[in-house]
């Protein structure tokens, strides 16, 4: 399979490619913490060896497995990097947006990508071939020490992923789903607090852990107790109380 760590030819040859100048490259890597840290003629003089890169949604970025040759900063949309089972079940591990990094842990250890990256949304993104991004790591401290920290931190998200999907009910990983959306999408209303819901319910499945199937029978349950009300594509929180209770606790044997 074809993907975006190749080699890459010139910008004028490659239908996918921008201009620079379209995408702001400077301002996109300063989004990045452990580019922020640069003054403006270090981002601009490493914003040179950046290769801007428009992809449609669904277009796959990276396959697993593939070797790492370089790092790549999403400027907009959303990249989704999830792991594939043998049966064709997907686990999403996290949904990178702007400011946030791709690739950047195989290129510390020197192996090939563990995960497959797609488009989850019409994207641009800025690709910094490897050499250059372990250079600067070399010759700033600033920089190395922001890494780390972002690293550190991508290792407390993943131990928390395992935490809740080993040790937590269906039920109260959707809980977390619902109450993280209303949280970041919600509008109080006189009926509750309302917001969108784009995901189909496989698609939540692949977000929280779990099958198509347990995510409806848990949403009805939802709406059965009074806890949320479903109206096509918009989700109202009419107990924000309960549904936070939902979230806590450990899984019993029973759980599905």
């Amino acid at each position: 399979m074809k993907t975006l760590t190749q080699p890459i030819p010139s910008i004028e040859k490659e239908p996918g490619k921008v201009p620079m100048g379209s995408l702001d490259p400077i301002e996109t890597l300063r989004r990045v913490p452990f580019f922020a840290v640069l003054p403006p003629e270090e981002l601009k003089s490493l914003s040179a060896h950046c290769v801007a890169r428009r992809v449609k949604k669904d277009e796959m970025l990276i396959a697993e497995g593939d070797p790492c040759e370089g790092l790549f900063v999403v400027q907009s949309g959303a990249i989704k990097l999830y792991k594939m089972a043998e049966n064709g079940r997907e686990q999403i591990l996290v949904i990178e947006r702007a400011g946030s990094t791709v690739g950047d842990l195989p290129i510390f250890d020197g192996g090939n990508f563990p995960a497959s990256a797609v488009a989850a949304e019409d994207s641009t993104l800025l690709y910094l071939p490897k050499r250059e991004f372990l250079d600067l790591t070399r010759n700033n401290s600033a920089v190395a020490f922001a890494v780390i920290r972002t690293l550190a931190w991508r290792f407390r998200y993943l131990t928390s992923l395992v935490e809740e999907l080993s040790l937590k009910e269906v039920s109260h990983r959707l809980a977390r789903f619902l109450r993280d959306r209303a949280v970041a999408l919600g509008v109080r209303t006189r009926r509750g607090i309302e917001f969108p819901l784009e995901e189909t319910n496989q698609e939540i499945g692949a977000e929280i852990g779990t099958v198509r199937d347990l995510v409806s029978r848990n949403l009805r349950r939802f709406v059965d107790r009074g806890i949320i009300k479903m109206e096509r594509r918009k989700v109202i929180i009419l107990d924000m109380a309960e549904l936070e209770a939902q979230i806590a606790g450990t899984k019993r044997a029973s759980a599905g």
